[in-house]
């Protein structure tokens, strides 16, 4: 009684959702399936009646017998000009509807992406899913609609046979449906297989997808290149859909064998009953007319149940395919976030309470016991060698993932009893992997603040201060510069430094009260580095900020300074106070002043 129940739920959401993209598909729909169902049973009669009529009017000229035979003709050929049309109709109607409804369910699945857990998105698993649920979630409601009303066209036509054979004799009928059943097993069962199979190799067909963004996208053309790939990533892409088409090959040789026979063995019921009508024809029992009548409804009942059973089948499978779409809008990982705001105060304190974390999937901690506050009207930086954390603190401090213990605290409140969109609009964030939208200069500033994007002045002040407005003055269009040749043949083409500065530019020009500036100068050049020391002299200035860097002399803008070492907190205090401890932090530091003095000398 459930698995019913959830299959009219499910069907209501399909249907739904194909009306919201266009009723005109719905209503076609049925008109096609209610002509396509009824057409071919009343041309049979008609064909009938003309063979009938033609037989008693041999020789006989009369007006009237010549207008009923035209009358019944032309009803025969209006059925196929309206079966034709109502059908091309469609068509044309559905493959528009189709990209609204791939549009809508797309938006449904990036509407509930925004909300599940980064730890989730991190596992494989959930990149299958999204991956089939993708894939499928544009054509397969549309195909399991379509289906479903050529199923019930077929089930009209198949009783309007089943009628006239009845007719003729009701053993007649059981025969054939007793010899077709065979086909309606296997077909659902095929199609079971095929689910299957497609479900446990999602994986391998992402690889192979991998393998082609690799040798065709512009993003990674210059090294694929340089490094001479495309032969490698080629025959690894050629192995893998080797192995995928060999298992999909030996399902389909198995369908094909066992359909010829399920068909053949399907056609022996209408070959038994045909050799019996015919006896019963040249016997004289039945006439010509009734003849054709008969065998048409014979072959057409078996063809039909045939074509039910391959609907039967592919609805199955639609099914089973649009069931990615529940399963991933029911997906439970998601982010928790409650109603709290950010209380408006000139100073809030941060805290970390013995925090301790490691990703989906590693038996190490990337941080451990980490107990440390600091209020955002100092400047904070943290630094370390490369996978001490940094990056991790950075993380659960922007509840991108939460502790796997302890908590962080905003203000003596854990996170996660905040709204989560107050917490991004608190913290301003610069990425290590930030985005290079391809848009104009100044949309790709504004996207730090979307709700002040139209404010120029705002925007123009921000590059100012992260220094972009250097370059960005010497662009013909200037701030309506579009950026990036993936969509403009007159795009500028900024270098690594001058993205970089767009980026600072927009979390500069972000509401946030607090920077949170993630290695800021890692692809900058030497000049630029030592400019960009004042600008984020400037920026602190302006706004609490935090930076996470590995070059030590911006270390000198600190008022706190945390040191971290394979995920611990090893030390914390101001410049002076670390350099005079004479430990880690000096050692550091010293070791990179020196090599600057040995490069300088």
């Amino acid at each position: 009684m459930n698995a019913i129940k959830d299959y009219i739920f499910k069907l209501g959401f399909v249907f739904k959702e194909i009306f919201k993209a266009g009723s005109g598909v719905f209503f076609l729909s049925i008109g096609s399936m209610l002509i396509t169902g009824i057409s071919p049973v009343v041309a049979t009669y008609l064909t009938a009646e003309l063979i009938e009529n033609l037989g008693q009017n041999v020789g006989n000229e009369s007006s009237v017998v010549y207008l009923r035979l035209l009358i019944i003709l032309f009803s025969m050929l209006a059925l196929v000009v309206i079966s034709f049309a109502t059908e091309s109709v469609k068509t044309v109607i559905c493959s528009v509807a189709g990209l609204k409804l791939s549009h809508n369910i797309e938006n449904l699945v990036a509407e509930k992406y925004q909300t599940i857990k980064q730890e989730r998105i991190d596992d494989p698993a959930f990149l299958d899913l999204q991956s089939n649920t993708l894939n499928k979630c544009g054509t397969e409601p549309l195909n399991l609609m379509d289906g479903l009303f050529s199923m019930v066209a077929s089930l009209i036509s198949i009783i309007g046979y089943a009628v006239i054979i009845i007719k003729l004799n009701v053993f007649a009928f059981l025969a054939i449906m007793i010899f077709t059943l065979p086909i309606m097993i296997f077909k659902r069962k095929y199609q079971g297989m095929l689910f299957r199979f497609f479900n446990d190799n999602t994986m391998q067909m992402r690889r192979i997808w991998y393998y082609l963004s690799l040798i065709t996208d512009p993003e990674y053309t210059n090294e694929i290149r340089s490094f001479r790939l495309y032969d490698y990533f080629r025959s690894k892409r050629k192995e893998l859909f080797n192995n995928f088409i060999n298992g999909n090959s030996k399902i389909a040789v198995k369908e094909i064998i066992i359909s010829i026979l399920t068909s053949l063995v399907s056609m022996l019921g209408a070959i038994l009953v045909g050799a019996w009508l015919i006896k019963n024809t040249v016997a004289g029992e039945v006439s010509v007319s009734a003849f054709y009548l008969y065998i048409t409804a014979i072959v057409t009942i078996v063809t039909k149940l045939i074509a039910l059973a391959n609907q039967i089948a592919a609805n199955s499978k639609s099914m089973m395919f649009i069931n990615y779409i529940f399963e991933f809008m029911r997906e439970k990982d998601t982010i928790e976030s409650q109603n709290k705001k950010v209380k408006e105060q000139p100073v809030h304190n941060i805290c970390f309470e013995d925090v301790s974390f490691k990703y989906t999937g590693s038996d190490n901690y990337a941080l451990k016991n980490i107990n440390i506050n600091f209020n955002t009207n100092n400047t904070i930086c943290l630094v370390g060698e490369n996978g001490s954390g940094k990056s991790t603190f950075v993380k659960l401090l922007l509840r991108i993932y939460d502790p796997t213990h302890g908590r962080v605290l905003l203000d003596g409140i854990d996170l996660k009893e905040y709204d989560i969109n107050e917490l991004r609009a608190f913290f301003g964030v610069l990425f290590q992997d930030y985005i290079k939208f391809s848009d104009s200069v100044h949309n790709c500033i504004g996207f730090g603040n979307v709700d002040k994007i139209h404010d120029n002045q705002e925007i123009e002040k921000a590059a100012e201060i992260a220094g972009a407005s250097e370059f960005i003055e010497n662009y013909k269009n200037k701030y309506d510069t579009n950026l990036s040749k993936m969509f403009f043949n007159d795009a500028v083409e900024p270098s690594g430094g001058q993205w970089q500065k767009i980026a600072i530019s927009r979390a500069v020009f972000s509401d946030a009260a607090i920077l949170v500036l993630d290695e800021p100068t890692a692809a900058l050049d030497p000049k630029s580095e030592v400019k960009m020391f004042n600008t984020f002299k400037a920026i602190s200035e302006l706004k609490s900020t935090i930076i996470i860097s590995h070059r030590m002399y911006i270390t000198k803008l600190a008022d706190k300074i945390i040191l971290l070492d394979k995920g611990a907190l090893i030390e914390e205090g101001s410049f002076e106070e670390l350099i005079n401890l004479k430990k880690e932090f000096y050692k550091m530091y010293k070791i990179q002043a020196d090599s600057y003095s040995m490069t300088v000398e």
